[in-house]
């Protein structure tokens, strides 16, 4: 399983709607995510062993909802898979009255020498 495949189906176990760069739905609060920074790694004879993906998790939820707890479910579940989160961010959109979390994180996949 990829790492974009394993952390869509992570993210799903905090029961919001999940999507790749644009949530076109309903659902006030939802997460949205993007691969940041692709990077091979560990090499042996000149080739690379492993691929480390970097990724930005964004929740966005109206003012009025208790986004820490969206936060902290959604980094339980993340490191629990055995991503890595970085330094979190909290954004307040004036104009659509959004708290917008951002979630950096990262993993690596192993991979056979042909493929990575």
């Amino acid at each position: 399983m990829s790492s974009a495949q394993l952390l869509e189906q992570i993210l799903k176990e905090t029961h919001l709607p999940v999507r790749y760069f644009q949530y076109d739905g309903t659902q006030e609060t939802y997460i949205v995510y993007n691969e940041v920074l692709e990077k091979a790694a560990n090499f042996a004879d000149n080739r690379a062993q492993n691929r480390i993906t970097w990724w930005q998790v964004h929740i966005f939820t109206p003012k009025r909802t208790d986004f820490r707890t969206h936060k902290k479910k959604a980094m339980e579940l993340l490191e629990k898979a055995g991503f890595r989160t970085g330094a979190v961010t909290t954004l307040y959109e004036k104009e659509t009255q959004t708290i917008h979390v951002v979630i950096p994180c990262h993993t690596e996949e192993k991979g056979d020498k042909e493929n990575v």
